[in-house]
């Protein structure tokens, strides 16, 4: 959509006699819209009936710029696994905001409807299976299960949800990056309390590509393979997120105070992807006639390694441990294939070790236009 002309909305010359004019923009020169498709084939044992296509999941995407500097992004769900869906991103962004006065790329703001981006590989945006993470999804409430799929506006809290709020970010000294946020901390829904859930991540990345795109002197851009995947780096990230939940019960009280604090790590070798992540949880609850605190443990490690272009292989492993309860496990093998760009098959058999034997498989098929 880059190479179409904008339509311009003033003239340049309005620069000049601002504030005393309105600052000219630009809307896209064509309607940006673009459509993603999913559906998927499973058989699981243990379910009625064991084998079933699942209904279709339609996405409609829409995203560009809006003259210097300004962005926005829009994804609805149609419909979801055949059901109505609904809204689940739709913000404007400022980007490198001042950069008259502050470090070029230092500050990015956003508002809207969006991920928080607290870790960055949350969510089927951005990853390859379709297991959700645990790592993103699991809460206490959940007990000794993991979330079957993907957390978006309701349910348990996850930091994959969809959040209603503003977010800063930016890029310090090529190779630090930041992000900063408020979000109302009940999804995609009205904020049902008076709190606002806060979150902060901080990651330094060494060798490899930096975050501003830029490469150290003398180093030779994808290891010189034309690759675009391939490099040599390690970036390590920490996090946290501060929330509250209306308390339903005459209990304690009035909002339930929860918190995670957790640390991720990344590394491109070659081929070979290697990431995870650990993060501490606690929340405030009501069990019976009393308030009390509970916390959780989680981890997960996932290997992703391109054998082709268009084959990759991966494999994860999960596992929370929920104070007073049995931690759970679970293993994710997976082979994606790229049969066009924009066609995409997996297949994939979660299961949990502690059983030793496959549950579940799952056929899937995503593709955008």
């Amino acid at each position: 959509m880059t190479k179409n002309d904008p339509i311009e909305l003033g003239a340049d010359a309005y620069k000049r006699v601002w504030p005393n004019a309105i600052w000219p923009g630009a809307i896209p020169g064509d309607i940006p819209i673009a459509i993603r498709a999913r559906s998927s084939f499973s058989y699981e044992k243990q379910a009625e009936p064991e084998m079933s296509f699942t209904p279709p999941t339609l996405q409609l995407i829409s995203g560009g710029t809006l003259g210097e500097d300004v962005s926005f992004f829009i994804g609805a769900h149609l419909f979801e696994e055949g059901e109505i869906g609904s809204i689940d991103r739709f913000y404007l962004k400022l980007d490198n905001i001042l950069n008259s006065v502050l470090p070029d790329k230092l500050l990015y703001i956003r508002a809207g409807q969006f991920i928080p981006e607290i870790v960055p590989f949350a969510s089927n945006h951005r990853g390859l299976t379709i297991t959700p993470y645990a790592f993103n999804t699991y809460d206490l409430s959940l007990g000794e299960s993991f979330a079957a799929e993907h957390i978006h506006g309701g349910g348990p809290f996850g930091i994959e949800n969809f959040q209603l709020g503003v977010e800063a970010s930016g890029i310090i000294a090529r190779r630090n990056r930041y992000v900063a946020g408020f979000v109302n901390g009940n999804g995609s829904f009205q904020d049902n309390n008076d709190a606002k859930d806060g979150y902060i991540r901080l990651v330094h990345k060494f060798g490899g590509m930096a975050f501003d795109g830029s490469w150290n002197e003398g180093a030779e851009p994808y290891g010189g393979t034309g690759n675009n995947w391939v490099e040599k780096s390690l970036a390590l990230g920490v996090f946290g997120y501060k929330g509250a939940s209306r308390n339903e019960t005459s209990v304690g009280q009035e909002d339930l105070e929860f918190y995670r604090l957790g640390a991720d790590v990344n590394v491109f070798f070659g081929d070979l992807n290697l990431y995870g992540g650990y993060m501490y949880g606690n929340n405030e609850m009501v069990t019976g006639d009393a308030q009390t605190e509970m916390d959780y443990d989680i981890f997960f490690a996932e290997g992703n390694y391109v054998l082709y272009p268009w084959l990759i292989g991966v494999l994860r492993y999960e596992e929370a441990r929920p104070e007073g309860l049995n931690s759970i496990r679970r293993v994710v093998p997976n082979i994606t294939a790229l049969f066009r760009a924009n066609i995409k098959w997996v297949v994939e058999v979660p299961f949990d070790p502690d059983e030793g034997e496959f549950e579940r498989i799952i056929i899937g098929l995503d593709y955008g236009f």
